[in-house]
């Protein structure tokens, strides 16, 4: 008698290359998300990052924060960013006291919804605080609520 040779694929060989790659997209998947959330935490700390020099010629210039991010005040433009808004607040009682605030409008669900703000005091010194995901937070002060 001839022997004859296996042609393909067993039904258990391809059960276990299937199990294999649902556990490694399991494992695979959340640690994504993760990485796409600090990536857009980041993207809105930087954003806010880049225009502290803006408010602080504007400061100089005019005496006073800014009372909105619009491209007259701060040379920023309306569609910034496409994850969220930038926004700004005078109402602080010092002069040169105030916030720039980032508004996720999307993103990670860690982060959609939720608030960068970075502050200045009367002295010129500058603060952040955030309440996206606290594992997102790196280089800003994590706060439950702004």
């Amino acid at each position: 008698m001839k022997n004859q040779m296996q042609k393909g694929f067993t039904l258990i060989e391809l059960m276990i290359v299937v199990a294999i790659i649902g556990i490694l997209a399991a494992i695979a998947i959340p640690q994504y998300q993760d990485y796409v959330g600090k990536a857009n935490f980041a993207s809105g700390l930087s954003t806010l990052t880049a225009l502290k020099t803006n408010v602080e010629s504007f400061i100089m210039e005019e005496g006073d924060f800014p009372a909105s991010v619009t491209a007259a005040t701060l040379g920023v433009a309306a569609d910034a960013s496409d994850i969220g808004t930038i926004s700004a607040d005078d109402s602080a009682t010092a002069a040169g006291e105030g916030f720039i605030n980032f508004k996720f409008s999307s993103g990670n669900p860690g982060v959609n919804g939720k608030d960068i703000r970075v502050s200045r005091d009367a002295d010129g010194v500058w603060a952040c605080k955030s309440d996206v995901k606290e594992d997102y937070v790196k280089g800003c002060e994590y706060a439950a609520s702004l």
